[in-house]
Formats: C-alpha cells, structure tokens, sequence
C-alpha cells in the first residue's frame, strides 16, 4: 500500500505528488503473491493507455466517448471494449480543470519526512487551492541531483510558476528555471547569487536573541549550540551566525559551545557526547531531526529534559508539543512564510510583465517557551 502522511495528496503518472483535491488519481499499490513476492504496482489507467492498446490515437479515444468524430463501428467497438477491459474512468474534474484553464504550481521541498517541510507544503498547497491553482509536488531529499531532475521534470510540464526550497548552491537546475521565463519564488532558504529571484525567509534573530535571554534568566552560563552545515541550507547558516553574535552579547565571556553534526545517528551521538564534555547546561539546535535524536540520546544516558538539560530548537513542529515534557522551540511561522511566497509568485503569475518590487521578506522567528528548559540547579 502506497502510504501518504498527507490525506490530501497522491502521486500522478510521472512520479510527482500532487493535490487530491484538485485531481483525484487512483493508485493501484503493490499486491503481495501467493508466493510471498511482489507483484509489480500498477498505476492508474490514463487515456493514452487505453489509446495504445486499441492501436488508435488519444483524440481517437477521446472523440468516440463523447460521440463525436466519424469512425468505423469496429474502432468504435474496439475503443469501448478496451475502456472497459482496462478500466479508464474519464476525469471529470480533470477534464474541468483544463477547459477552464486552472493554473498549476510546481512545489519542491528537501524532505516530507520532516514535519517542518510538510507543516510549510501543506501551508502553500491549502493556499494555492484556495485560488484554484493545483500543485505538482517534488522532493530533493537534501540532494541537488534529485533536485536538478525534478526541475528537469518540472520544466516538462504545463506548469505555470514554481515556488523553491533550494539547496543552497547555484545549480544547473536552478539556472535553467530561472532562466524558462516563469515566475520563481524560493521561500526558507536562497541563494547567493541569484538576487534576481524573489524569496521568503525567516529572521532567526528575535526568536534566538529570546530564547537565550530566557536561558541566562534561568540561571545558564555554558549554552551549546548544534548546526547542521552539511545541508547546504542558507537558513541553517544564519541562524549559527545570528547565536554567535547573541552569544557574545548576552553571555559573561560569552561561554558557548558550538558543534557540527550531520544526519547520521553517530554524527548526533559524537555532537552530544562533545557538548556534555564542555558541561553544558542547555542545548539549541538549529534543525529539529538532530533534536529528535538528541532527546533520545539524553534520555539513553538517564539525563532528564528540563530539570537535567535544558533544550530548545528551531522549527515549531507538532511532534514537539506531543513529547514530554513539551520542546521549546524558535518558530520560523511556517505558515506565514508559505502564504508569503504563495502571494508573492500569485502576483507575479497575474502580472508578469509589472514592476514588482525586489521581493524580499524576512518572516520574524518567535521563541515559545516550554517544559523542556528549566533553572539551573
């Protein structure tokens, strides 16, 4: 069974994810054999399907449905029974969808897995419907050849705007659908060197100028700070950079420790075990799946959230107010960024040819004080 944490979406024939709502595609999962084996999955069926087992063109197919065109009573035949025998179901709404000329909307995110990208898709998705625009959906999983390749895909449909979360880097890709004439928009991340696209990110330093103050208030003098550089991501940058700055202000001899980690257990485990070493007190992480981890890492050596470590990290996610005790955490208002870069590429689809301005916003991150940080003992 093709299982999707997000109800509202399925998978179209080329692979991409795209908006339930707008185009309802039946999936046929993969079957389990008699013999324990897999059955190859089987997608839906689609009009050029049926067209290449009749032996007739797709306008063949679509005329001889709706009564129209002069053919032989024999291709007639022919079509209605290979319809039924493979069993194509004609959509409607699809059908609708392109007579009345509804927009589509490429969307390219790095993971779904995480909770944060899919709080952000489902954001822009719930507002790209709300004005009738379907959504194609892609993931880079944090590489900038998957990236590439679904752009490269993405360019080959009637797409008409994209709205981005890059890899950081200027890539082929990435200069290819800047460079195809339609409106772009990165949004949580950019790139440095295409100031020509607009973007939407967050500002991380309210939220951690609020959070450290918070953790001096209660008592902390050794504070450590986890990045994620590995990612590539622009947004991870700047948040290590704006710590540093609020660290040397805010912290007597400004005792903070940084450490690098990557996404692999180990890489956690060696960031962890390097901050306990320093004698810490709180940790701030800069990306939530390093969080995770390190909460079950603390745990695992019978340190407790809050009374035993203080910790806090970027990206208000659900899974964070379902732990106990609850995470502090510096929110990126996901949803107000996603409806941000969802405006900004509306208006440039609307008027492409107006003098719009730089297209620059800055989203303010806010510090939400949980259970998960407490006093110094």
């Amino acid at each position: 069974m093709v299982r999707n944490p997000f109800g509202a979406y399925c998978l179209d024939s080329n692979g991409f994810l795209i908006s339930r709502r707008l185009v309802p595609i039946v999936v046929d999962c993969t079957r389990d054999r008699t013999d324990g084996s897999k059955e190859k999955p089987v997608a839906y069926v689609t009009i050029r399907d049926v067209a290449q087992r009749a032996g007739v063109s797709i306008a063949a197919v679509s005329q001889i449905l709706h009564g129209k065109g002069r053919f032989s009573e024999e291709t007639r035949r022919l079509v209605r029974e290979t319809v039924t025998e493979m069993g194509y179901v004609p959509d409607q709404r699809a059908q609708s969808m392109r007579s009345s000329g509804m927009k589509t909307v490429g969307l390219l995110v790095p993971d779904l897995r995480n909770p944060y990208f899919a709080d952000l898709v489902s954001s822009m998705e719930n507002r790209l419907y709300s004005h009738g625009v379907s959504t194609l959906i892609g993931t880079s999983a944090e590489s900038v050849e998957r990236q590439d390749v679904f752009i490269a895909n993405l360019l080959g449909q009637r797409i008409d705007g994209a709205i981005v979360v890059p890899q950081g880097v200027e890539t082929p890709g990435v200069c290819a659908l800047v460079s195809a004439d339609l409106p772009v928009v990165f949004v949580d991340r950019r790139i440095e060197g295409l100031d020509s696209v607009p973007f939407v990110v967050s500002d991380p330093v309210p939220g951690t100028r609020a959070a450290v103050k918070e953790l001096v208030r209660l008592g902390h003098r050794r504070i450590g700070y986890v990045s994620h550089p590995s990612l590539g991501s622009s947004s991870i940058n700047e948040r290590a950079t704006a710590f540093l700055s609020i660290a040397k202000e805010l912290l007597p001899d400004g005792h903070s420790v940084i450490v690098e980690c990557a996404s692999t257990y180990a890489s956690r485990r060696a960031a962890l075990d390097n901050l306990l070493a320093a004698d810490v007190t709180a940790i701030i992480c800069a990306y939530s799946p390093d969080m995770i981890t390190l909460i079950g890492l603390l745990y695992d050596r019978g340190i407790e959230i809050g009374s035993g470590m203080s910790v806090i990290s970027f990206d208000d996610i659900d899974e964070f107010t379902l732990m106990t005790p609850p995470v502090s955490v510096i929110s990126q208002q996901a949803q107000n960024m996603g409806s941000l870069g969802v405006d900004m590429l509306l208006e440039r689809m609307a008027e492409p040819h107006a003098n719009h301005d730089n297209g620059v916003r800055y989203v303010p991150t806010e510090f939400i004080a949980r259970q998960s940080i407490g006093a110094v003992a």
